[in-house]
């Protein structure tokens, strides 16, 4: 450096802050590499500009900017905005200016619609902040770092993990767990009645032994707990859910039905969590018809199938009972997802929709493992669509945090139960044969129980 400033400036300098200055400048690069630099680049625009592709994308453009403008201005709504300027514009001579400019009226009028959009999302965002459904996020966020440096222990893993066994059963004197309370009993009865009346109003709602084996007890219980026990809103969305398995008829599906969906393994059963909740895994990696009807049928399908207890398993469960005999647990691996194999928007709000207003109280927790940032946009996206209570059930595992991550998946996994590329002993590799056995062999077993229903 100092070779470079004797080289250079060779004149005594005045202090030691100006020669630092004047060294932290780079040399200049000879004049003439940099015109023939600026003479290239200008050369290489000119013969853009010119070629007859981009002076006919240039003439589209300028003649679908005339016409958007011409249709614009022609709008009485603009016209009379112009006439009757609110007093804050009228006042200001910028603001009028920019008002009554064309162009500037065009290019206002096509952002406007992304920046409701942008404003919407932020508003949904702050309450949710206000919600303190954010919070575990906000406080990674802050303290991510420090706490990465440190041990996690168990105690701390527990606190992350949504929807836990109650800390305290209650028990009759017999020693027999309490699963429904006097008042619950009494909400459920109530509901009944209402049922049969709206039933007796429509007859379609219970008109197949089908229908009036999904209306028992525990189903009932399902309804209240989702509306707070609330009975007219439980019923109104239970009646929902009557039409909807009538037009869906979800009993009558079948794996031959859906076998061509299953061909890559987007979507199959693994095993039990560690509370004995039947595990349903997810790869949308592996999505191979992009059939919104079909995927949507296969879906149902998986929910009838993972779901499936005979009568006499079933039972009424309050608040305060232990909830996992009736919930899943949804793990779906994001780690080769891409937005090429993307379901349609459409899909992915019937999903969600279909899980919370017809599989009510079904889910116990939805395990997102390595979501890539893409996904986040969209989960911020359609969150404020997703019902609050769905959403305390989503939990996010970043592989990357490996500490974190191994322990998130083994307070709710057993190895057995997850594939190995998301930390179990399972072959993650596809049998389509064996698992098609198994599952017609199943749907065999539940026809026969089905047949006896009426």
């Amino acid at each position: 450096a100092r070779a470079f400033a004797r080289r250079e400036y060779r004149a005594p300098l005045a202090s030691a802050r100006v020669t630092m200055g004047m060294l932290r400048k780079p040399p200049p690069a000879p004049a003439g590499a940099m015109a023939r630099a600026n003479a290239h680049v200008r050369a290489v625009a000119t013969t853009i500009a010119n070629d007859k592709r981009t002076l006919a994308v240039r003439k589209e453009l300028t003649a679908g900017y005339a016409l958007f403008k011409k249709t614009l201005l022609k709008r009485d709504e603009i016209k009379q905005f112009r006439k009757n300027l609110p007093g804050w514009i009228a006042r200001n001579s910028k603001y009028k200016a920019f008002a009554m400019d064309d162009d500037a009226l065009c290019a206002f009028v096509a952002v406007a619609p992304f920046i409701v959009v942008f404003m919407v999302h932020i508003f949904f965002a702050i309450i949710r902040w206000l919600n303190n459904r954010d919070k575990s996020d906000l406080m990674d966020a802050v303290f991510g770092s420090a706490m990465r440096r440190q041990k996690i222990s168990k105690k701390d893993v527990m606190k992350l993990v949504p929807n836990q066994a109650p800390a305290r059963v209650e028990r009759s004197k017999s020693g027999r767990e309490i699963l429904l309370t006097k008042k619950e009993g009494d909400a459920m009865n109530a509901l009944r009645l209402k049922l049969e009346r709206c039933a007796k109003d429509d007859p379609a709602l219970l008109s197949t032994p089908e229908l009036r084996a999904f209306v028992d007890d525990s189903c009932l219980c399902r309804y209240l707990r989702a509306r707070k026990w609330k009975i007219d809103k439980a019923l109104k969305m239970l009646v929902e859910t009557l039409k909807w398995r009538a037009t869906m008829k979800p009993e009558s599906i079948t794996w031959n039905d859906i076998a061509n969906e299953a061909k890559t393994g987007k979507q199959y059963r693994s095993g039990r969590c560690k509370r004995e909740r039947r595990v349903l895994v997810m790869r949308p990696d592996r999505e191979n018809t992009f059939n919104h009807t079909e995927n949507i049928k296969f879906l149902v399908y998986m929910l009838e199938n993972i779901l499936w207890k005979s009568r006499t398993e079933r039972e009424a469960r309050g608040s305060s009972a232990d909830l996992a005999p009736e919930q899943i647990v949804i793990l779906i691996d994001f780690t080769k997802w891409t937005r090429k194999v993307a379901v349609p928007m459409a899909t992915a709000r019937e999903t969600l929709s279909i899980l919370q207003n017809h599989y009510p109280e079904r889910l116990g927790v939805a395990v997102c493992f390595n979501p890539p940032t893409i996904f986040r946009i969209f989960w911020s996206i359609i969150s404020p669509f997703i019902d609050p209570k769905t959403y305390t059930k989503i939990l996010f595992v970043n592989p990357k945090k490996k500490e974190k991550a191994a322990a998130l998946m083994a307070a709710i996994f057993r190895v057995d139960a997850v594939d190995a590329d998301m930390g179990g002993n399972v072959d993650p590799t596809w049998n389509y044969d064996d698992y098609a056995k198994h599952m017609i062999d199943y749907d065999a077993k539940r026809a026969a129980i089905i047949a006896t229903w009426s």
